[in-house]
């Protein structure tokens, strides 16, 4: 085998297929042939490879060594074969994996709680991934460049060819111990005097910070810059500075005085994919997710057989 043309690609789908359900009869229910006939195909591409891909016995076909490589080579390729199949037909095809680049953030927490909703609108057709997104410019090139495949920041996109669209926000506060606050006459006096923890990589949010400061005539003396929020709370704890907090009503604030400086500062989250890739499934379980009513759906979220049915686990696996 000297060429591609020598390869017979429908032997190779047929590998993905049983590989990746890792049983020959939910393979061939996939790929609508009887199980017999598949079985035939995978030993002719084995023999065309000189190799073993699968370890045979009374349980079935499990994978070998050179069969998990295989796989792993193959993967891309039919995700992406799913990919373009969907660009270019209203049918719906899935089978891929989505990953989703979340850009780093003072807090998660939104972001997580959108991602995981979304993967229970996406895991009937395949897996959802997140990667940290160290800033917004690292989020676009990475979304432009096809490693992610939509994206969560707190800034909108200046390109034409990308589509965003908010899918929430959450309130920044400053924060810092009770004992500190009472020390104060006013709370001004308390933002210029004592230290300001600040984040060393989000800028965004640090300009936002000091934007709000400066309109209500406020600068702090001192600013600390860190990477590790643990070391600005541990300050914080001690009374020896004065800190940003993303107000989550799930958590409890005990010995920390928050307070805002005339009016809460919100920060926007917006997902962003690219225009061209509205037509995939996985964007437009992203629209749908972002139209639906969440807050209107919560047993949707906790409904346990929506996993099992979509791994197709056999019931003789369950209690």
């Amino acid at each position: 085998m000297k060429k591609l043309k020598d390869i017979n690609w429908n032997h190779l789908y047929c590998f993905y297929e049983v590989a990746k359900a890792q049983s020959l009869k939910k393979g061939s229910e996939v790929i609508g042939t009887a199980p017999s006939t598949l079985s035939e195909q995978l030993k002719k591409l084995e023999e065309k490879f000189g190799r073993s891909l699968f370890i045979r016995s009374s349980k079935g076909l499990t994978l070998s060594t050179d069969g998990l490589v295989l796989f792993e080579k193959v993967q891309d390729i039919f995700e992406e074969g799913s990919k373009l199949l969907e660009h270019y037909s209203d049918d719906v095809v899935g089978g891929y994996s989505v990953t989703v680049g979340i850009e780093e953030t003072i807090s998660y927490d939104l972001a997580a709680e959108f991602t995981s909703q979304y993967w229970d609108f996406y895991t009937p057709f395949g897996i959802v991934h997140t990667q940290k997104q160290t800033e917004h410019n690292v989020l676009i090139d990475n979304l432009l460049k096809g490693n992610i495949d939509w994206g969560i920041s707190v800034v909108t996109p200046k390109r034409k060819t990308l589509c965003y669209q908010k899918i929430g926000s959450y309130e920044v506060a400053f924060c810092c111990s009770e004992e500190l606050f009472e020390k104060f006459i006013d709370v001004k006096d308390l933002i210029i005097n004592i230290p300001l923890a600040m984040s060393a990589w989000d800028n965004n949010l640090n300009r936002k910070i000091l934007d709000h400061l400066r309109k209500n005539q406020m600068e702090p003396k001192e600013k600390i810059f860190s990477d590790h929020p643990e070391f600005a709370h541990k300050l914080c704890e001690r009374g020896r500075c004065v800190m940003i907090l993303p107000l989550n009503p799930l958590e409890n604030y005990d010995n920390f005085k928050t307070f805002h400086i005339s009016n809460p500062i919100e920060v926007s989250l917006y997902a962003i994919w690219k225009k061209k890739d509205e037509n995939l499934i996985s964007i437009r379980e992203l629209q749908k997710l972002i139209n639906s009513r969440l807050d209107e759906t919560p047993s949707r979220y906790k409904d346990i057989e929506l996993q099992i049915e979509a791994s197709d686990i056999d019931e003789d696996l369950l209690k």
